[in-house]
């Protein structure tokens, strides 16, 4: 696959699930989350998709969210199948991204 058709679709993988998480999840751990898509990041072979995520909060309150997306990853690979025209939907592996942390956070 070409760099910049795999620079789109992994666009295309988290425009679609931000609008999942959004609008079609009904786990109440996720929807009260307020989970940020940061971005996707597709295999070499196209077969696994890693989706950065930001979550606010405690660690607590981290852990739990992302015991959640380990849950309900089938149905979010599902609603993504009936979203993309796609092949093989690949599959889903969420991580948790602080990044947006270290930029709140004041210099000294």
């Amino acid at each position: 696959m070409r760099a910049r058709a795999r620079a789109r679709l992994e666009e295309a993988i988290a425009r679609e699930i931000a609008d999942i998480l959004e609008f079609e999840v009904k786990d109440p751990v996720l929807r009260e989350a307020l989970p940020t898509v940061l971005g996707a990041e597709l295999s070499p072979d196209g077969q696994e998709a890693k989706i950065r995520v930001y979550i606010s909060g405690t660690e607590e309150e981290r852990a739990r969210v992302m015991a959640a997306f380990a849950k309900d990853t089938g149905f979010l690979r599902s609603a993504l199948a009936k979203r993309l025209p796609m092949r093989r939907v690949p599959r889903l592996s969420f991580a948790l991204d602080t990044s947006p942390d270290r930029w709140a956070e004041p210099s000294p």
